[in-house]
């Protein structure tokens, strides 16, 4: 039985992620600081399935829980981080929150996932990114260039596998806009996805084993255009 280990699964994405893992056999690790919503996914998922507590603003903590949580499930094949933060509001005490989440954490599971896959001979890490991770922008700042940085680290861990041939599968997953309550209140959104579709077509990316899936599918239109648009154009936008 293949077991799945998803970081962030207390809400949104992830924790639509947890039930379609689990409805689909597999053992589900289920990792994210809120004990009483992990509980309560817990009680939802028909197959077995492990918690931990687990705090991503604690790096170093957060890689011995993880190492722990898979010691209790007796191993991984495949992990997901989706934890992330984003408020777009310009002060340095929310930016400082965002880069201990999207960049100190991630890099902190991400990178002992990859040892822990290398040693094993084979896995998957898939981390969610954002089409925001494109270009830099003026509103939300430093959660556009987050995730920039998660697109170059997952593309620097497909290179090391490539390199060494040693069936670790990295996927960076690029969504657009999905109602989570990260985004509760963001009155300029469009093509917006229910936490349950953009999840279901996460949990195919993944399954697919691509290198990138952007979701919904439609966005890969957007990501496009915006790619080449003209500094002088986008400037002004």
């Amino acid at each position: 039985m293949k077991k799945v280990v998803i970081v962030g699964a207390s809400s949104g994405i992830g924790y639509e992620l947890a039930k379609i893992y689990s409805n689909n056999g597999m053992t589900v690790g289920l990792a994210a600081p809120e004990i009483d919503l992990l509980q309560q996914l817990q009680a939802e998922l028909p197959n077995k399935s492990y918690l931990k507590v687990l705090d991503v603003t604690q790096p170093t903590q957060a890689r011995t829980l993880l190492a722990e949580l898979v010691a209790e499930m007796g191993g991984m094949d495949t992990l997901v981080i989706s934890a992330g933060k984003g408020p777009p509001l310009p002060s340095w005490e929310v930016e400082l929150e965002i880069i201990d989440v999207n960049i100190s954490g991630f890099t902190a599971l991400a990178n002992w996932a990859y040892q822990y896959f290398d040693e094993q001979g084979g896995g998957q890490i898939a981390g969610i990114s954002s089409v925001a991770s494109l270009r830099g922008r003026r509103i939300g700042t430093v959660y556009s260039a987050s995730k920039a940085y998660i697109n170059s680290y997952l593309e620097g861990l497909q290179h090391i596998s490539s390199f060494k041939k040693n069936n670790v599968v990295v996927t960076a997953i690029r969504p657009g806009f999905v109602a989570t309550p990260m985004v509760q209140g963001n009155t300029h959104m469009f093509w917006v996805a229910s936490a349950q579709k953009a999840a279901l077509q996460i949990y195919r990316a993944i399954e697919a084993k691509k290198r990138i899936a952007y979701v919904t599918k439609r966005w890969w239109l957007v990501a496009k255009v915006v790619k080449n648009i003209p500094d002088f154009i986008w400037l002004k936008t």
